[in-house]
């Protein structure tokens, strides 16, 4: 629609606005949406797209329909408030107009009011006395009966008492309507911005920009393209599926990962598995030897299970022992620093505080202590004289027989354990005793219920202190909530007003508490200071009884430990023996002996990692969790003959039971895997159990990944880059960049300036590449031609004002058509030039369609018209075309014609060119009209 305005269901009901304010709370929404970052920079991205339009077009009674039709829920609870509201004002307003007095309304208003003030006295003369206030209530319910009695024989008087009531009630109530009608009409508010508003300025918005509008570049921010891998922009993908389904069927065993280079592998591999896995990730070397990689991954697996068993890994390090030392010295200073700062003065006030209790609490109690514990000694010592000398067989018996049950302790696991656990359990029960104790000793004191039941007749006391004292916790709660108010034109921190505020609130509770001689009382009670006591004696107990101490190193642990040190260093033993008999004769011999390990050989290393890696498996899988050994990048090795030749090696550590090695590698080994069986047999047919094949993205995948890392980036940008980079993820990623990167360098949003720029810039660094690769070849005068059409079309690629376009696709058309047919050239090309050479046509021929598809006005119309012309005209065979190119580019050029004669381009042969078509000289100065950025 020319003027943006949204239209709704034809049979919908257009919305009409009860009052004034309901507009003006849609106004401010609308006014709030178009101050929002994401809405401001849609504003004059084309000619028709204002403010004032967007304005204009939300005004309309269908803009106004469709936003509030999702929001009639809050919007019905919120009229019904306002209604609410209306009806109490007008209540008031009538009660002013019929407020008037005569004998029976006045005596009615007396008697309510003497019959409040009778309930407040009755409760402070006859307290909790159940008999008196029952008379009283039923004298003052049959007075009152009469006096209303006498009031509803008049209508007039029964006007004025409702009046005389609504007046009185009625500021209150309406107070309180008031509060609610504005917290529903916020709420409303809210839901209407985010469900109503909000959506409906997008779709006027996008009326607004006419013709294409996804091909305006607005997205509403692009941090995920900023970094290359991160936890928070993963997608879910098939091959991650099918990896987690062989996880899943096998028991151990040997997984290959095979894709293109950026498809993935390595983020697949980094998140196939939960974090409780034991899991080892190693980086194949580019040049490596097998057992400095067998080593290096020793090392790994020791170190990681060593660390995650949570025991420390020994560091190999050079520094001396006194240097160790030091530093162990400095750090033991600083923790002791740290403590005594604090430590020291509040054991200080401690003492000075309980000393006196303390040597109270001793004085009482010593003495009957000390003389239970004498008892006790006595008993002791003449029961042991009794079973030493015999006296007392019985008590002899069981004292051998408890002998032997404490020998066959040390047998018993569980016994060891809780003899272990004994001290604890001892402080636990004491810390429980003592608690429960002071609990028992407060209701128990008669001084402190004497002073409780004082403060219970003191109702309005008690009340006051109570608000005083969570009142604080109500303003922090606010604080918490609201961060921040609104005062004017400022906006203040909400802690600097609920801080203070609180602090005074405490005060004012501890001042009352203070002035109250009960609360005195019971603060300064006489056993206060011993029940303090022990409480700190009880939370003292309670935090020994919650030390455990460290358990001990498991067999497994101290097998890794050793290995690091033999893999690590080199151990050395000597010995010396020097025995000498010194008398009038001297008779003496020395011998000395040196032991030292030397490295062990490969098969042993291999045998020895094996051995090691079985147990730590077959303990993780106890655990009920998996052992995995990522192995990356292996197709950093260059050649896959250099990639086979790598399993084969390290064949001999594949295999270990309950053990997942996950293998990244080319295309090309998993291609090999796939054929076994067949009459080339090779390492992948013996050291391969499955593989997982990582397929470039598909289009709908590629979406997802840039609808997470770029929201807002519209359809047509996805396809470019999805077309740039054939669904590789990495590339993908690297393109979607470059469009940002191309939006800020051309200051343009437009589809058809942003693509141009991109795709020429593109093949401008690929024709460069290859005129490098070309360099190197030997060429003559008769054909060094070839290198000069580069050089000429590089230099028509600088130029990149809209005037040159014309010349620049003839340039394009050019070169891209010479190779369809061999070359122009009538020399001989030197031996490997003609494969680069019609690649690169090839690659060129793919860039010139990319430009004419994209930077083409009507970009939405010609995608739909493509692809109803066939598969050919599917946006995803523009993905697959450039995958094609990395094929073959025989095959290329002619789903590149295909892809043309879908999009309704002219296939670009020689015999389609005029006879007299070349490539178009350089512009060698800026054109006047459209200077370069």
């Amino acid at each position: 629609m020319p003027n943006g305005t949204t239209q709704g269901p034809a049979s919908a009901a257009l919305f009409t606005w009860t009052d004034p304010a309901e507009q003006a709370v849609y106004l401010r929404t609308v006014e709030t949406c178009l101050a929002g970052p994401r809405i401001q920079q849609k504003l004059e991205s084309r000619s028709t797209v204002t403010a004032d339009a967007v304005r204009a077009a939300m005004a309309t009674e269908a803009s106004v329909t469709r936003a509030t039709a999702p929001c009639m829920e809050t919007y019905t609870v919120y009229r019904a408030a306002a209604d609410r509201l209306r009806s109490d004002r007008d209540a008031l307003h009538q009660a002013k107009t019929d407020l008037g007095f005569d004998l029976r309304s006045v005596v009615a208003g007396t008697f309510c009011v003497l019959m409040l003030a009778w309930i407040i006295v009755a409760h402070h003369l006859f307290g909790n006395a159940i008999l008196p206030a029952l008379a009283t209530s039923a004298g003052g319910g049959i007075v009152g009966g009469a006096a209303f009695i006498w009031l509803a024989s008049s209508e007039q008087s029964k006007t004025y008492a409702k009046s005389h009531f609504t007046l009185v009630f009625g500021p209150l109530r309406l107070a309180v309507r008031t509060l609610r009608a504005r917290l529903e009409s916020k709420r409303w508010e809210g839901d209407l911005r985010q469900n109503g508003t909000e959506p409906v300025v997008d779709l006027v918005i996008q009326a607004l920009l006419g013709d294409d509008p996804h091909s305006v570049l607005l997205p509403d921010n692009f941090d995920g393209l900023r970094v290359t891998q991160a936890q928070g922009y993963l997608v879910p993908s098939g091959a991650a599926l099918d990896l987690k389904r062989k996880l899943s069927i096998l028991e151990g065993g040997t997984i290959a990962v095979c894709g293109p280079r950026g498809a993935g592998k390595t983020t697949l591999l980094e998140n196939a598995l939960s974090d409780d896995d034991f899991t080892v990730r190693a980086h194949v070397p580019a040049a490596y030897t097998p057992p400095d990689f067998l080593l290096s991954l020793f090392v790994r697996v020791c170190e990681q299970f060593i660390a995650r068993e949570g025991f420390g890994v020994p560091e190999f390090t050079r520094i001396s022992g006194f240097v160790r030392g030091l530093r162990r010295l400095r750090t033991s200073f600083r923790r002791l620093r740290r403590v005594a700062f604090f430590g020291v003065p509040a054991a200080a006030l401690v003492v000075l505080g309980s000393f006196a209790t303390a040597q109270s609490l001793w004085h009482r109690y010593n003495g009957g202590v000390r003389s239970s514990v004498d008892s006790a000694l006595r008993w002791t010592t003449t029961l042991a004289e009794e079973i030493w000398q015999g006296d007392d067989l019985g008590a002899g018996l069981l004292i051998t027989l408890a002998g032997l049950f404490v020998w066959a302790l040390q047998f018993s696991t569980r016994w060891r354990r809780r003899l272990r656990a004994l001290p604890r359990n001892v402080c636990l029960v004491a810390s429980y005793v003592l608690l429960f104790g002071i609990t028992v000793s407060l209701p128990g004191d008669a001084d402190l219920r004497r002073h409780a039941q004082a403060l219970n007749d003191q109702s309005l006391f008690v009340m006051g202190s109570l608000l005083l004292l969570t009142a604080p916790l109500g303003l922090w709660v606010t604080a918490y909530v609201k961060s921040d108010i609104r005062i004017g034109s400022h906006r203040i921190s909400t802690r600097w007003i609920t801080t203070p505020a609180a602090l005074c609130c405490l005060a004012g509770c501890g001042t009352l508490l203070r002035s109250n001689a009960d609360v005195t009382a019971m603060f300064l009670d006489r056993e206060n200071p011993a029940r303090l006591l022990g409480l700190m004696a009880a939370v003292l107990l309670l935090y020994v009884s919650g030390l455990r101490a460290k358990a001990p190193e498991p067999d497994l642990v101290t097998e890794c430990r050793d290995q690091l040190y033999q893999l690590k260093t080199v151990q050395s033993t000597s010995a010396a023996v020097n025995p000498s008999v010194t008398q009038l004769i001297t008779l003496g011999s020395a011998h000395t002996s040196g032991l030292s390990t030397i490295p062990s050989n490969f098969p042993e290393l291999v045998e020895d990692f094996r051995t090691l890696l079985t147990r730590i498996a077959a303990h993780v899988h106890g655990q009920g969790h998996r052992t995995v050994i990522s192995l990356d990048e292996l197709d950093r090795l260059g050649s896959d003959a250099q990639a086979l030749e790598f399993l084969r090696e390290i064949k001999g550590i594949l295999g270990v039971p309950h053990v997942y090695y996950l293998i990244s590698v080319a295309e090309d080994v998993g291609a090999a895997f796939v054929r076994r069986g067949l009459p080339h047999r090779d390492a992948t047919d013996s050291s391969l159990d499955d593989i997982v094949h990582v397929q470039p993205c598909t289009l709908g995948e590629s979406t997802a990944i840039m609808d997470l890392r770029a929201p807002g980036l519209t359809p047509p940008y996805v396809l470019l880059a999805h077309a740039l980079s054939g669904g590789i993820p990495r590339d993908l990623i690297r393109y979607g960049r470059g469009i940002m990167e191309m939006r800020e360098r051309t200051s343009s949003v437009e589809l058809t300036e942003i693509s141009r720029r991109l795709v020429l810039e593109e093949l401008s660094d690929t024709l460069a590449g290859f005129r490098t690769l070309l360099g190197k070849q030997q060429w003559s005068p008769d054909n060094a031609g070839v290198l000069t059409s580069y050089r000429e079309l590089m230099l028509q690629l600088r130029s990149t004002c809209a005037c040159h376009a014309d010349a620049l696709t003839q340039a394009l058309e050019r070169f891209s058509a010479e190779s369809a047919s061999g070359t122009s050239t009538p020399s001989a090309l030197p031996e490997g030039a003609t494969h680069l050479i019609h690649e690169a046509s090839v690659y060129t021929y793919y860039a010139l369609t990319l430009v004419q598809i994209f930077s083409s006005p009507t970009f939405d119309q010609r995608r739909a018209d493509a692809a109803a012309r066939g598969p050919a005209g599917d946006p995803q065979c523009l993905a697959d075309t450039r995958l094609e190119l990395a094929v073959s580019p025989y095959s290329a050029r002619s789903l590149i014609t295909e892809v043309r004669q879908a999009w309704s381009l002219r296939p670009v042969t020689t015999s389609a060119l005029a006879p007299s078509t070349t490539i178009p000289a350089p512009r060698l100065r800026p054109c006047p009209v459209h200077q370069p950025t």
